[in-house]
């Protein structure tokens, strides 16, 4: 087994087809078949099985996928780290990146970063915080930038902003003057749209009020849920970067934007990675310069 073998593999299993497969290797079928057939005659089990043309993972093949990410995550990072040395700040920034910040925040921070550095090239990943910690474990990125609450065993974090949640919706839903602080016991009976990574969060603050919430909709991201109440479904409950200014220009003039005034209710932006000391350079170099902003 070698490694142009595991990127045969891996690219099979994204392509679902040796056809697609051979086609994005940019190499003809037959020898992408044969490397296969070696692959698993070494494993001694089959990876996949046949669907008319498409090839499913067998379990014994969704395991070894996930080996294969790992292993080409660490020789990808591997030459990365000797990049840097040899090129000193320079090399490749690999950053995941929420949406909330890519949209918000990030562009700032990598702006001033390549101010500083601008022999640094970058590969920005953007998906939710669970798919970029999975992105982190397997060596594909070096640095995330996500939001609490999440599993935090064997990572380094740098937290670099706490930010409240917001009560988004049309004006109907907040019959007090905007200058009242806004809590959850206002939203009684109101009917609720959030993102469903903070429905327990949220559910638990309601109950400690002796409320019970009127969980109207739940998803999966904070764009759906900004646009339902957007269009007056209810009140979408979400964290915002930055102020409610940043979320009016997404919104029409009928919808108010409000911070919740509550003290144990709010989502911190971190910075992480496996380990700072392992850091390749131009990783090290982004994390420091955060770090010396807060």
């Amino acid at each position: 087994m070698d490694i142009r073998q595991l990127r045969y593999f891996t690219a099979i299993v994204e392509e679902c087809t040796l056809t697609g497969a051979a086609k994005r290797l940019n190499m003809t079928q037959p020898p992408l078949t044969a490397q296969l057939k070696l692959l698993e005659e070494e494993l001694k089990c089959p990876l996949f099985t046949r669907d008319g043309k498409r090839l499913r993972l067998t379990e014994a093949g969704r395991h070894f996928y996930d080996r294969a990410l790992r292993i080409l995550g660490m020789c990808d990072a591997a030459v990365t780290e000797m990049t840097d040395f040899q090129e000193g700040a320079a090399g490749t920034l690999r950053i995941g990146v929420i949406s909330s910040v890519k949209d918000q925040l990030f562009p700032g921070w990598i702006c001033r970063f390549w101010e500083k550095y601008p022999n640094i090239r970058y590969e920005i990943y953007s998906a939710n915080t669970y798919q970029l910690l999975d992105q982190l474990q397997n060596g594909q990125i070096d640095l995330a930038l996500v939001r609490t609450p999440f599993s935090k065993n064997e990572m380094d974090i740098l937290d670099i902003k706490k930010e409240p949640f917001l009560a988004v919706g049309h004006a109907s839903f907040f019959p007090y003057p905007k200058e009242k602080d806004l809590t959850v016991k206002d939203l009684e009976n109101t009917p609720i749209i959030l993102y469903r990574r903070w429905e327990e969060m949220l559910k638990m603050r309601f109950e400690a009020e002796g409320i019970s919430p009127r969980f109207l909709c739940c998803n999966d991201d904070a764009q759906t849920t900004l646009a339902l109440a957007s269009l007056g479904m209810g009140v979408g409950l979400l964290p915002g970067s930055g102020s409610p200014e940043s979320l009016s220009s997404q919104t029409s003039q009928e919808i108010e934007i409000r911070i919740l005034k509550e003290k144990n209710l709010y989502s911190q932006i971190a910075l992480v990675c496996r380990k700072k000391s392992q850091l390749p350079n131009s990783a090290r170099l982004f994390w420091e310069m955060l770090e010396k902003k807060n």
